[in-house]
């Protein structure tokens, strides 16, 4: 009962807050609420009537099948109005750009098919001049769906549905082009050459296929507004052709010019500038990245000292730890971020609340990972050394208990990440939250306090000839320990049954108790292939785990940068006090 008594301690604790804390937080989560809903409401305004109108909206918008779940008050509904309208929108451009590229690629293809090579390298030369001009307007439409991204809604809209910029498609769209344009270089001393500009033209034309694929898919999975996309620039081009003055006729149907092509390159140009003013500049995302005035300067969390928490995130924001992460995705509000999203920005003012609650959201997932590891392999040992030969079982067993007193480094090293981030303020204690670490501080703090309670160290200076001694020890040690495997067993297996509202692993890594005996077995029968040694499958595991938990104190302590945070004499958050060891 020991376990669960320390729970339910923790439990009482957790939940005692001050009446004042939370109305501050009422009142700091309101301020936060009126800011966003300024800048949306100046965005809204921007973007004209005119255009929300030529928009057909799916019905849901409102919310009528999803009653129980979603309020239609004004505030959401005109968030998700605004955020579908500016993805679509920006989805538009996106589409119209494929659609100029397509234009000088079917050109291109013409030439070469033709065997008009010197036309062909031009073609392809005016191509990839283009696409590289592009980059300054992907750069505007990337930091205008950065700023959404940096939204909180989770704080906004407790339940149903609520839009997420389309920051990922943009993304691909960005580093794309600036991939081309890094590996284009042109030296004006040479000519291009035919497989030069062979080279060139299928690598546009690769990233022109996939980045069609991932914008079909935008239309087809618009979650608000109703599509039915129809481009005929081509045809508009070819028109305006006819429609020149200036241009012969004879001249538009001659597959050997270049006026369809110029004119495409020059319109290119206009909609790159075009796109900047009216999607970028006008709707005001300068002002938000850069606010000048209250009303587009995001609010500060009363309760805590921001900037010195701003300072803490970056220290840990530039360490190389978050590496060991890749494998991890968090889940907020039904949206995937990996660790390069979550990591990719400096923390500032602007982003800092979602920022916060996505580092200690992943931290929670990191460190659920290890402690539910940790608890299989101590696990699974202790099954070895049960079924092991009645001659082995006393060394097993001592031998476990080594490794378990080594893990306190590890143990030690979670702990102190734990209460730096309370400390700093980065972790809010919040039983309620996805990024709540308190489970986690729990878990160990129980083991640390079990391992200050019985020290297991001592079989080391038991007579190792009274083997009454050291079997009443071994014995003792083995029931206390096998009790503590068996409650923190159950108690993380509860806590983790629905880990996927908060954590993704796009591999499996934890480990299974079968798979892991199977992988000490084959790595014994191979040393033992040497026949000057005898390794026992219990050396393995020990050996094993020995260097697991070495790396659990490495990737998620010692390289995250937590002893280069300075908490400015910050006191534990009171409801952690319980907690604390020494």
């Amino acid at each position: 009962m020991e376990f669960y008594s320390f729970i339910s301690i923790s439990i009482v604790v957790l939940v005692l807050k001050p009446a004042e804390g939370v109305q501050a937080k009422r009142q700091y989560n309101q301020r936060y609420k009126n800011y966003i809903n300024t800048v949306v409401a100046h965005i809204h305004s921007q973007i004209g009537s005119y255009e929300m109108q030529n928009l057909k909206l799916k019905q849901f918008l409102n919310c009528p099948e999803m009653e129980k779940i979603c309020t239609p008050d004004d505030f959401s509904r005109n968030y998700r109005y605004t955020i579908s309208v500016l993805n679509f929108k920006y989805t538009e451009i996106l589409k119209k750009f494929l659609d100029y590229m397509n234009i000088i690629i079917n050109k291109c293809l013409e030439f070469y098919k033709r065997n008009l090579f010197e036309n062909f390298i031009s073609c392809v030369s005016l191509l990839e001049t283009e696409v590289k001009n592009s980059k300054s307007m992907f750069e505007y439409l990337h930091n205008a769906m950065k700023f959404i991204s940096y939204i909180d809604i989770k704080y906004l809209f407790r339940e149903g549905f609520a839009p997420h910029p389309i920051i990922d498609e943009i993304d691909f769209f960005q580093q794309s082009v600036k991939k081309l344009d890094a590996t284009y270089f042109v030296d004006i001393n040479i000519l291009p050459n035919i497989n030069d500009s062979k080279t060139k033209f299928e690598n546009l034309k690769r990233f022109y296929d996939v980045a069609l694929k991932i914008v079909n898919n935008l239309f087809q999975n618009s979650q608000i507004i109703e599509i039915s996309v129809n481009t005929d620039l081509m045809d508009n081009q070819i028109n305006e052709c006819f429609n020149d003055s200036t241009i012969k006729i004879d001249d538009c149907s001659n597959e050997n010019n270049f006026d369809i092509v110029y004119s495409t390159c020059s319109k290119l140009n206009s909609f790159y500038n075009e796109s900047i003013n009216i999607w970028y500049k006008n709707l005001g995302f300068e002002h938000f990245l850069n606010p000048k005035i209250p009303d587009f300067t995001p609010p500060k969390d009363p309760e805590i000292k921001q900037d010195d928490v701003i300072e803490a995130l970056n220290i840990l924001h530039l360490e190389t730890g978050w590496k060991s992460m890749n494998h991890i995705n968090i889940v907020y509000y039904d949206k995937y971020y990996n660790v390069d999203f979550i990591m990719k920005d400096k923390i500032n003012d602007i982003n800092f609340r979602i920022k916060k609650e996505h580092i200690v959201q992943l931290l929670r997932c990191r460190y659920t990972e290890i402690l539910k590891n940790y608890q299989t392999l101590l696990s699974t040992i202790m099954y070895i050394c049960k079924s092991d030969l009645i001659e082995y079982q006393n060394n097993c067993l001592i031998e476990l208990f080594k490794s378990f007193n080594k893990s306190k480094k590890m143990l030690k090293g979670l702990y102190n990440s734990l209460i730096t981030l309370n400390k700093s303020s980065i972790w809010i204690v919040n039983m309620n939250s996805h990024s709540s670490l308190h489970r986690i501080l729990e878990w160990v703090v129980y083991s640390l306090n079990l391992l200050k309670k019985n020290n297991f160290f001592q079989i080391d200076f038991v007579d190792q000839n009274d083997n009454k001694k050291i079997n009443e020890i071994i014995q003792e040690f083995r029931d206390i320990f096998q009790k503590y495997l068996d409650n923190f067993h159950y108690d993380i297996t509860c806590n983790t049954a629905h880990i996927d509202k908060w954590c993704h692993f796009t591999k499996n890594n934890f480990y299974e108790k079968n798979d892991v005996i199977n992988s000490f077995i084959d790595s014994a029968n191979t040393l033992n292939s040497n026949p000057t040694l005898e390794i026992q499958v219990y050396q393995i595991a020990c050996h094993s785990f020995d260097n697991f938990c070495e790396y659990a104190y490495n990737c998620c302590y010692e390289i995250l940068g937590f002893e280069k945070i300075n908490c400015h004499d910050n006191n534990i958050d009171e409801k952690l006090k319980p907690f604390i060891v020494d």
